[in-house]
């Protein structure tokens, strides 16, 4: 039987210490509430991920030396394998890129979960456990960052983490003190889709104005409040969409689009 996992972001990231250039692939899972089993899909990803990495090799090999067998003159770059390193697919000498794995949860609430595989196992003889690999997770939970620390990430991972921090208390004041004027737009769109901010966009800005957007949608929230409160009395669509028109300055496009999709 073949296990064919996929990950949310997988991505390979290279950094420079001492002059030397470091490799690892980072994934990342992300978690819109406590995964219970995550200690289990943390260790089979990045064990699958391994496993890719000796098959890639494997591959190589194969190939490589395939194509030195169709050649009739300098079969000099064929790869000898031993026997062991044959049945292995993998050669004495040759190392694996390493995988971290980082579950991120996208939510206010903190994990209330198992961190690693011993806290799944039920296990009486804890001298078992030394026989054991435990697996533990990279955790990354908004609740538990304290609130000076979100200001050392130089991205808008900062400002999205304490905005989740905070989605249930509000996370729009969050925003309005917060010190981005500019922010990506794909930021902004993250935001509206997993703490459900409903931040008005533009159809063409890449960088969103945060105060603007936020003042959008009060805005919007006034025009939607104005169009029950007419309907509730009884006032024809015509006429409302006249009314909110000049009340508000906006096209009637945008207030024939709202009492479609948003106005109850």
């Amino acid at each position: 039987m073949r296990v064919q996992k996929y990950r949310d972001l997988l991505r390979l990231w290279g950094a420079y210490m001492d002059e030397t250039a470091a490799y690892v692939m980072l994934g990342a899972e992300l978690q819109g509430t406590t995964n219970y089993a995550m200690p289990v899909k943390k260790g089979l990803y990045d064990m699958i991920g391994y496993a890719n990495q000796v098959e890639e090799a494997k591959k190589s090999y194969q190939k490589k030396n395939e194509k030195d067998d169709s050649q009739e003159e300098n079969k000099t770059g064929k790869i000898k394998l031993t026997s062991a390193e044959f049945l292995s697919g993998f050669r004495k000498g040759d190392k694996l890129i390493p995988i971290i794995t980082v579950t991120v949860l996208l939510s206010g609430d903190d994990w209330d979960g198992p961190e690693d595989l011993y806290g799944m196992l039920d296990v009486k003889d804890k001298r078992l456990l030394k026989f054991i690999p435990n697996c533990p997770i990279n955790l990354i939970a908004p609740y538990r960052i304290p609130d000076s620390d979100f200001d050392k990430f130089n991205t808008d991972v900062g400002l999205v983490l304490k905005a989740l921090k905070y989605e249930k208390v509000g996370a729009d004041k969050i925003l309005e003190e917060s010190t981005y004027e500019q922010i990506d737009r794909k930021t902004v769109e993250f935001l509206n889709a997993v703490a459900n901010l409903k931040l008005e966009l533009s159809e063409k800005e890449d960088q969103v104005d945060m105060f603007e957007s936020i003042q959008n949608k009060y805005k919007k929230m006034m025009i939607i409040g104005a169009i029950n409160g007419m309907r509730d009395v009884g006032v024809a669509d015509d006429d409302i969409v006249v009314r909110v028109m000049k009340l508000y300055d906006v096209t009637r496009e945008y207030v024939v689009d709202l009492m479609k999709t948003e106005a109850a």
